[in-house]
């Protein structure tokens, strides 16, 4: 049986999700994950469910993260690339050690969970470890993919990225929601979704449930509630669980027993537009509205891909009117094609 390492970009929590969900397929078909690196930064600290789900395996390494606008909506794509500029000499040095540690480890195959620290780390290991990248982003470099709008030095940027960790891999798999032809390149497979959400039956309720990337959109929710005394809402953020908001928002520390539980029976999902927090909402049944997260390009494209592949609604903010809009979707299609995934991404272990 094959020993994996998982290099995971630690920015948002989409990636964090697919590893839980990845290692449950590769254990159940008797591999190991030996250990695990990831981008870590203090303004956003891992949650204590992947920690201690990786305990004795996982550890921390300086990787690029976004600068957020003042008002939490969105990010500033200039000031992210200087940030992370100035810090090049820190990156470099992950880079050896995580190279350093991987060589040391002798493992059968690393999965990089689309971190680009990881991806130089890569180019320098033994010929003999299989490198798969796992990612929805390598979904942009299909051809036909289109996502208009934005601002085409984003999209630059954002495909820059995504090439360099392709370059370091012998496999590229594109998460994908859904089916449709990859290339000789890049092969897509369904969304990498944990094994409670797959399992977990839907029954609407009278609260809504919110992930949110950026709290800047709680300003939305708490508009809502005080024109409605009526609205309830479970939000899932870092904001402090004491923060002043009103009656109807309960804030919740991020979590994933409490956030399924509250999914399975929630009025729908609101949530920024990240490709898991949409996976695992359709996959349970759950209805569903993103709001991309301003200046942020893969998340322009994801709201994109939600409407197109028929699984929810998209918005640029969120108001009484937008929810107003959201209606359940049939899940079965969806459903058949995520239980495949695990099965697709195993065999590329072998190839």
């Amino acid at each position: 049986m094959a020993k994996c390492i998982f290099i995971v970009q630690g920015e948002g929590r989409g990636h964090l999700s697919q590893s839980v969900a990845l290692k449950e397929y590769l254990e159940d078909a008797g591999h190991s994950v030996e250990a695990l690196f990831v981008g870590c930064n203090n303004s956003r600290p891992l949650p204590d469910y992947y920690r201690n789900l990786f305990e004795g395996k996982l550890s921390c390494f300086a990787s690029p993260w976004l600068v957020r606008t003042p008002n939490r909506k969105g990010i500033y794509v200039g000031r992210t690339l200087l940030f992370n500029l100035f810090r090049t000499f820190l990156y470099l040095k992950e880079v050896r050690r995580i190279r350093q540690r991987i060589n040391a480890l002798e493992p059968d195959v690393v999965f990089n969970f689309y971190d680009v620290v990881g991806a130089l780390a890569l180019k320098g290991v033994s010929p003999s470890v299989k490198r798969i990248g796992v990612g929805h982003h390598f979904y942009l470099h299909l051809d036909g993919y289109r996502c208009g709008g934005g601002k085409v030095l984003h999209k630059w940027f954002l495909k820059l990225h995504t090439r360099a960790v392709m370059k370091s891999c012998d496999h590229v798999l594109a998460l994908s929601f859904r089916e449709v032809p990859g290339s000789e390149e890049i092969r897509v497979v369904p969304p990498l979704v944990r094994k409670q959400f797959r399992e977990t039956g839907y029954e609407p309720g009278s609260s809504y449930l919110s992930y949110l990337m950026n709290e800047g959109f709680v300003s939305d929710m708490i508009t809502i509630a005080r024109d409605d005394p009526g609205f309830q809402v479970d939000l899932f953020s870092d904001l402090p669980t004491d923060t002043p908001v009103p009656p109807g928002i309960r804030l919740h520390p991020i979590s994933d027993k409490a956030f399924m539980q509250k999914m399975s029976g929630c009025r729908g999902l609101i949530t920024t537009a990240g490709f898991d927090s949409v996976a695992e909402a359709v996959c349970v049944g759950a209805p569903l509205v993103v709001v991309p997260v301003k200046n942020h390009f893969e998340q322009r494209c994801n709201s994109f891909d939600v409407e197109r592949s028929g699984l929810g609604i998209a918005a640029d903010n969120i108001s009484a009117e937008v929810l107003q809009r959201i209606r359940p979707v049939d899940h079965t299609i969806f459903r058949e094609w995520v239980n495949r995934a695990g099965e697709m991404i195993i065999n590329q272990m072998g190839e």
